[in-house]
C-alpha cells in the first residue's frame, strides 16, 4: 500500500507541474557540517547559525509535506552526517534525491536515491575535493547496494576532462550521469570558476555528442543543452523573477530559515547553470517526451528506466557496444 500510494504522490507531482503554478518541491540543507572543503564550494566558507536539532527538522519536514510539498531534494553540507533524517525524508516525501560526496559509502536509505557528486577523472576531481575521495567514492559505488546517479558541476577547473570522466563513470554500475555548470555569488567568483556563455555552449555541444556515444546513461537532451545554451533559452529564464524552480521549489537552510536559492540568497542567476532548471524546463516548455522520460526516472515512476533502455537510440559504430548492453540489463535489474 505504501509503494502504491508513493506512485500516486509521484503522478501528482506531475500532475502539479503540467495543470497548476504551486510549490511541489522542498530543497533542502539539511546539514552545514561537512567533512571536505571542495575549492568551487561556496558554503563551507560562510558562517551559519545552529542547525535545527532531529526533532525541530522532522518537524519542518512533515509540516511542509502537509502543505502540499511531495517532493525533497536534501543537500549539505554532506547529508550522510545526518543518516537518520535523510532515512526519514525517505519515508515522509513520495520522491526524494540526496546528494553525497560519497566518502561515507551508500547505505540503505529507502526509497530515496543517492546522487554522488564527483567533478572529473581522479587527478581532477582530487584537486578539486580532496586527496582520495575519487578512488574513495568509485569503491563506495562498486559496493553500493542500488545503483547511485553521479552528477558532475562543470567549472573552469574541470571542463576539459568531461569525455574522459564520462568514459570513467560509464565502467561503473551508475543510474546515470547529470550535468550543472558552477554557478557563482553576485560580485564573488574569487576561484574564477564560471564559464564565459560560449564555452558553456561547446561544453554542451560536447554532452550532446557523448550522449550519442554512451546513450541514456549521459543525463542531457536537446531540450535541456537549450535551456542552458546563449544562444537557446537561457536569457528568458535567468533571473528570479522568471525562475521556474524558484516558483516550485521552496529552499531552507538547516536552520530552518527560507532562502531564495539551492545556492544560497547571493546565487548570480544572471550565470545560472543549475540542472534543475535545464530539466523542468526542458521537459514542459515546450513538452519533450525525452527529457520528461528522465524526469519520470528521477522520479522513480514504475518502469520508466525500463522503458529508457529499450527506447536507447541505435550504438554508433565507434563506441564500445558493451556500454549499451550493461546500459540496457542495468536497467532491468
Amino acid at each position: 500500500m505504501e509503494g502504491f500510494l508513493s506512485v500516486i504522490g509521484k503522478a501528482a507531482i506531475v500532475y502539479s507541474w503540467l495543470f497548476t503554478d504551486r510549490h511541489t518541491s522542498l530543497a533542502l540543507d539539511i546539514t552545514h557540517r561537512c567533512n571536505l572543503r571542495c575549492k568551487h564550494c561556496y558554503f563551507w566558507r560562510e558562517e551559519h547559525p545552529s542547525e535545527l536539532q532531529d526533532g525541530g527538522m522532522l518537524f519542518l519536514m512533515r509540516r511542509l509535506r502537509k502543505e502540499g510539498l511531495r517532493a525533497a531534494i536534501i543537500y549539505g553540507g554532506e547529508p550522510t552526517l545526518r543518516l537518520d533524517l535523510c532515512r526519514a525524508a525517505s519515508g515522509i516525501f513520495d520522491a526524494c534525491l540526496i546528494f553525497t560526496n560519497g566518502t561515507h559509502g551508500f547505505p540503505d536509505i529507502g526509497r530515496a536515491k543517492w546522487i554522488l557528486s564527483l567533478d572529473g577523472p581522479e587527478k581532477i576531481n582530487d584537486e578539486i575535493r580532496g586527496t582520495g575521495v575519487y578512488w574513495e567514492a568509485v569503491n563506495a559505488v562498486k559496493k553500493a547496494a542500488r545503483p547511485p546517479l553521479v552528477h558532475m558541476t562543470i567549472s573552469r577547473l574541470n571542463k576539459g576532462c568531461v569525455e574522459e570522466f564520462v568514459a570513467a563513470m560509464a565502467e561503473l554500475p551508475i543510474d546515470g550521469i547529470g550535468f550543472s555548470f558552477f554557478t557563482p555569488e553576485v560580485g564573488d567568483d574569487s576561484g574564477q570558476c564560471a564559464l564565459e556563455p560560449y564555452e558553456r555552449d561547446l561544453l554542451l555541444d560536447e554532452i550532446l555528442s557523448l550522449r550519442r556515444s554512451y546513450g541514456h546513461i549521459v543525463g542531457m537532451t536537446e531540450a535541456m543543452a537549450r535551456q542552458l545554451r546563449s544562444d537557446g533559452d537561457f536569457f528568458s529564464w535567468n533571473n528570479a523573477l522568471r525562475c521556474p524552480v524558484h516558483k516550485r521549489v521552496r529552499c531552507f537552510s538547516p536552520d530552518g530559515s527560507p532562502k531564495m536559492c539551492t545556492y544560497g540568497d547571493k546565487a548570480d542567476c544572471s550565470k545560472c547553470g543549475c540542472a534543475a532548471v535545464a530539466a523542468y524546463r526542458g521537459a514542459f516548455h515546450p513538452l519533450d517526451m525525452k527529457t520528461l522520460l528522465m524526469v519520470f526516472c528521477l522520479l522513480g515512476m514504475p518502469g520508466s528506466s525500463l522503458l529508457r533502455a529499450l527506447l536507447r537510440p541505435p550504438v554508433k559504430k565507434t563506441e564500445n557496444k558493451s556500454h549499451a548492453r550493461k546500459e540496457l540489463f542495468g536497467k532491468m535489474r
